[in-house]
């Protein structure tokens, strides 16, 4: 096969049509997997070119299906744009995982070869056999052989090469293009003027036992300044920089933007990555419609919510307000596909920045995204999962998160 200016693809032979009623079914069997049903460009995409292609089309362009399929303008610059060629390279990924689940095995098989973008339909167990004289049980024992031999092999470089925490960043690190950071930040005030702050500073230096109320009392509003876009918390700092730290290993380009420069647009154009929770707008809005949700009145309850056992204030703070004299802090770890972006996003957040902390090293540390797996169905990687963690704190440090719940679908 070749590639032409144009975008046109040549394939190497016109797709097999074997069983046509049996291939549609199969297309539709793909389509309604957890694979397919996370990603509305790829179901697109790949209905499109299956529909094509059993209808006994042979050359399918790239500028064609990316004004056909995504709505690009016929004079679209496909470098600039690669939709076409990032889908289909996912749909291909999406592929292989479909049928290395053994309950598909005996099912018609789909290929779209790399440089293609005609799919080919084979029936179950692999291509068509032959009419050949070939002594075809000598090869089948000699290949089940070797596979007895080599297989353990392969499954020990698998296993030293791709550990568990690879499998849930899988998604993002093979998705096209770049991951968005978007990061909270504390609601701080400061003061109009120099002698304004020069009065705070010295009522605290007064107080006894930092009771501030006096102080309060006699600030005057009008004397504060919001500045909500210029400082983090410690623990946030240290989730962004560990998380990055994973993208930056695989060569994974990345960019970093406060909540409140973040637009919808935005988490429309790349997957993302949300730092924080009562700081960040963005994944107070994602998470509120899901299991696990984070909750605060103004009565100084603050916790992690269960929608299905509303009744429960188990992971809640204690002692929390004003100075957040905690011992334990409560986080809340999603990846998961947003249908409002078509975009895959991670949050990674607690009640206070000592979750938050706790949650980045759950996300960086192999060891301790371990302790999920046995709690988690075999086909975890493919689906959306919430993680609840509690994260010690100690001398205003967190500690090793703890697992408490996980919910899949």
């Amino acid at each position: 096969m070749m590639f032409r200016n144009s975008g046109t693809v040549e394939p190497s032979s016109k797709p097999e049509s074997n069983g046509g009623e049996n291939n549609h079914t199969q297309v539709e069997r793909v389509l309604s997997s957890p694979l397919f049903r996370s990603s509305q460009r790829c179901q697109a995409l790949f209905r499109h070119i299956t529909e094509r292609a059993l209808a006994g089309e042979t050359q399918l362009k790239e500028r064609t299906l990316g004004v056909d399929v995504f709505g690009r303008a016929p004079d679209y610059d496909t470098n600039a744009d690669p939709v076409v060629r990032g889908t289909a390279g996912e749909i291909r990924k999406k592929l292989a995982q479909y049928y290395q689940d053994p309950a598909h095995e005996g099912e018609p098989r789909i290929e779209l070869h790399p440089g293609s973008y005609v799919p080919s339909f084979h029936p179950p167990n692999g291509f068509a056999r032959p009419a050949t004289s070939f002594p075809w049980r000598i090869l089948v024992t000699v290949v089940a052989a070797s596979v007895i031999f080599v297989a353990p092999v392969v499954l020990l470089l698998a296993s030293n090469g791709h550990s568990e925490l690879d499998k849930f960043w899988g998604p993002m690190l093979e998705s096209p293009g770049g991951v968005l950071f978007c990061v909270g930040q504390s609601r701080v005030y400061s003061f109009r003027s120099d002698a304004g702050q020069k009065q705070v500073e010295t009522m605290i230096e007064a107080a006894p036992s930092h009771d501030l109320q006096s102080a309060s009392e006699s600030i005057p509003l009008n004397q504060l300044v919001p500045v909500w876009d210029r400082y983090m918390a410690m623990g946030d700092v240290a989730c962004l920089s560990g998380l990055a730290s994973i993208f930056e290993k695989h060569g994974k380009p990345y960019r970093i933007r406060n909540g409140a420069a973040t637009t919808f647009s935005d988490l429309r154009e790349q997957p993302a990555v949300l730092i924080g929770a009562f700081d960040n707008d963005w994944t107070m809005r994602l998470v509120g419609d899901m299991r696990y949700s984070f909750y605060k009145d103004y009565h100084g309850l603050e916790l992690v919510r269960d929608r299905n056992h509303p009744e429960r204030t188990d992971w809640k703070l204690l002692n929390s307000w004003p100075y957040w004299r905690i011992t334990a802090d409560y986080a809340i770890v999603s990846r998961v596909f947003d249908h409002h972006t078509d975009r895959m996003v991670v949050v990674a957040a607690g009640i206070t920045h000592f979750g938050t902390a706790g949650a980045g090293e759950f996300l960086t540390r192999p060891e301790y995204f371990a302790n999920a797996i046995p709690k988690l169905p075999r086909d975890w990687p493919t689906r959306n999962l919430q993680i609840v963690l509690r994260v010690p704190v100690v001398q205003d440090t967190s500690g090793h998160p703890e697992l408490l719940a996980v919910e899949v679908w």
